[in-house]
């Protein structure tokens, strides 16, 4: 009998266990003994933003961790704008390491202002190691910059995310290597280059159909490609740089973002070069120098702190403040700062303007870390126009006066024998105007001004073709190429130039070394046989 009693208590205690067990599961699913998570939420999916309004969207961040997470916070946001008819689109990304505190607590997003109408597509992720690699993503935020305030059309939509187990791919993507990221970024930005360089082609085409220049057009067409393949490779080169590589990273690292380049090549690892950076806030960057056989030499990191710090350090030096005092009595206002560096020391100029379009420059060199030779001068762009046109005024008055009194004082043959000579003296002058013209053009591609460069080089040119040829008045291109035509005197060499200085100006044609140097060549070829 004492058995038989037994027995029903055993099964009875393993039948309560069992109860005991079936409760305890969706306590462990509730996440009773869940170590912490880390949750994103915005109050609107759209936000809304007047023209020229800072764009600041209020991030809420719940850490139940029990202490503060430290991870990165990853901003990719793509630019949209509608303007003309067209539709223009940019992407930029962003790493900035970031701390979620412990708790609740909202922080305070900027994405900067805008000038025209325009949607910023915004995706968030946090990225942070606690045991494992673990992400927080909210996508998809857009924010709508308006030209009216009646167009805002903020309504609350509330979008939540929390932490996931990061997988291998995102962690892969994530612990890319500086270079490949670099030689993304410029891939995109030579993508765009190109596909400007390949409208401006087409543009040309459609523009000259008309003209009997096939043989020049694929003659350009093969320059450009050549140039494109020579900056592709030059391209390469520089993202391969070391040097290049760490101040890049240290850019990005300040919240710049790599926005667009300027090479030029004249071989595929020799050239210059000036990657432009910026932050959402409008802040400015710029990496410039020269790079040799794949080397790199004169590089410049110039950054909108260097720039501040720079400031202050001048403003300490008593001769600096009292020129800024002479300044702001004047109502001047500080514009920008340019610096440039040489072997031994750097050059400073502080630019300044008042609102009568007068500008003053203090100039100063630091050596040694020491600041020197501080200056001041002070321009006014406008009494020098007038003064220019009273000088202009004056000679006309003057040449009216004489040619009136010799015009009643001689016969007609007299008056012949007089613009005979004029003109004999016009031949001077035009002669000694065209090569004063190709000597600036010299001088503004060394300044890195290829754009008024190629323009000069090919007034020049004009200048000298029209008055030489005694048509004495401003034509263009076509009109002398036709003259030349018609009185059958070689004009292939010169149109050549015509074309090039022309591509250039208008930017479909992209400036180098080689070729302007054979313009010039070719212009004074041109000089010195007529």
């Amino acid at each position: 009998m004492n058995k038989i009693k037994f027995l029903p208590k055993v099964k009875f205690s393993y039948i309560l266990l069992f109860f005991i067990f079936l409760l305890f599961i969706p306590v462990v699913n509730a996440g009773i003994f869940n170590s912490g998570d880390i949750t994103f939420s915005v109050e609107q999916k759209d936000y809304y933003f007047k023209i020229g309004e800072n764009a600041v969207i209020p991030l809420n961040i719940e850490n139940t961790y029990g202490k503060d997470i430290d991870g990165t916070l990853i901003n990719t946001y793509t630019q949209e704008i509608n303007q003309g008819g067209m539709h223009m689109s940019s992407s930029n990304s962003q790493s900035i390491s970031f701390s979620a505190l412990d708790g609740d607590n909202t922080q305070m997003l900027s994405f900067g202002t805008v000038k025209d109408p325009s949607i910023l597509n915004i995706d968030l992720k946090f990225v942070y190691t606690e045991k494992e690699a673990r992400i927080v993503k909210l996508d998809n935020i857009k924010v709508h910059f308006v030209s009216d305030d009646n167009q805002k059309q903020n309504k609350q939509n509330k979008q939540t995310s929390s932490s996931e187990k990061q997988s291998t791919q995102q962690q892969n993507s994530q612990q890319q290597d500086p270079l490949s990221q670099m030689q993304q970024q410029l891939n995109q930005i030579m993508g765009k280059n190109q596909q400007n360089t390949q409208t401006s082609k087409q543009a040309l085409q459609n523009s000259q159909m008309s003209q009997d220049s096939s043989a020049l057009k694929k003659q350009m067409e093969k320059q450009v490609k050549e140039q494109q393949e020579m900056n592709k490779e030059f391209q390469k080169q520089l993202a391969k740089n070391k040097e290049i590589q760490k101040e890049h990273q240290n850019l990005l690292n300040q919240g710049y973002n790599l926005t667009n380049m300027d090479l030029n090549p004249s071989s595929n690892n020799t050239g210059d070069f000036k990657l432009n950076y910026e932050k959402p806030d409008g802040k400015q960057a710029s990496l410039k120098g020269k790079m040799q056989d794949g080397q790199i030499k004169d590089l410049e990191k110039s950054t909108a702190e260097s720039k501040e710090e720079l400031f202050k350090r001048l403003e300490k030096n008593k001769k600096f403040r009292k020129y800024q005092k002479q300044l702001e009595n004047k109502n001047y206002s500080m514009q920008d700062i340019d610096i440039t560096k040489e072997e031994n020391k750097t050059l400073v100029k502080v630019n300044y303007l008042n609102n009568e379009n007068k500008t003053a420059i203090i100039s100063a060199d630091i050596i040694n870390n020491t600041i020197k030779n501080i200056k001041l001068e002070i321009t006014n762009l406008d009494e020098n126009k007038n003064s220019h046109i009273i000088i202009y005024i004056i000679i006309l008055i003057t040449l009216f006066i004489i040619g009136y009194f010799f015009y009643k004082r001689y016969n007609k043959k007299n008056v012949l024998e007089k613009i005979t000579i004029k003109k004999v003296k016009t031949v001077l002058d035009y002669r000694d105007e065209s090569i004063k013209l190709l000597n600036k053009a010299k001088k503004l591609f060394k300044e890195d001004k290829y754009k008024d460069a190629y323009g000069v080089a090919g007034q020049a040119l004009r200048m000298f073709l029209s008055y030489k040829n005694n048509l004495n008045k401003e034509i263009s291109n076509d009109e002398i190429i036709n003259y030349l035509k018609k009185n059958n005197i070689k004009y292939k060499l010169i149109k050549e130039c015509f074309d090039i200085c022309s591509l250039v100006e208008f930017a479909k044609y992209k400036a180098n070394k080689k070729d302007f140097n054979k313009i010039i060549e070719s212009i004074e070829k041109v000089f010195n046989s007529l």
